[in-house]
């Protein structure tokens, strides 16, 4: 369940993010893209009840791992290719394609998630469609900032052991 408080989010000025994410994670019923299952709000915060994916993100297992055999390397560009592709044809563009955001199924196989920057190629999609958005019928949250700093942590800490 990500949890997003409502007065962070009007802070960071992320409602539009938040509303381009429920957008796509409605639209996106594939397996390519973790599932959204259901959202709701109180007064404070956002909720989102998403696919448990116990394989963890693609980050953590470069960071584990350190080298990859290179089929292991083609099947994850593979997948990712194959993954950035159904999103394409959803419409939409990610914008914010990492390790961090390729997340893994109990199989280790490739789901997108986060599409909090993702914008799309129809004019509904735009990010001026999103400014509009009333916080109270934001139903999609992600907390940006705590997934951006763990982000630069594990990714400074990967680059650091792998020199």
């Amino acid at each position: 369940m990500k949890i997003l408080r409502k007065s962070d989010m009007l802070a960071k000025e992320q409602v539009a993010h938040v509303r381009a994410e429920r957008d796509i994670l409605e639209k996106a019923d594939n397996p390519w893209v973790v599932k959204m299952f259901y959202s709701f709000q109180d007064t404070i915060n956002l909720y989102l009840i998403m696919e448990f994916l116990p394989g963890g993100d693609l980050m953590t297992l470069l960071i584990n791992r350190e080298i990859l055999t290179n089929e292991e390397t083609q099947f994850y560009i593979a997948e990712s290719l194959i993954a950035i592709d159904s999103i394409h044809q959803l419409g939409f563009i990610h914008r914010d394609i990492k390790p961090d955001n390729l997340l893994l199924d109990d199989r280790g196989h490739i789901k997108l998630s986060d599409f909090g920057l993702c914008t799309g190629l129809k004019r509904a999609h735009t990010t001026d469609f999103y400014r509009r958005a009333d916080l109270h019928n934001v139903a999609d949250p992600s907390d940006f900032t705590n997934s951006l700093n763990s982000s630069r942590t594990r990714q400074e800490h990967w680059q650091v052991n792998s020199t």
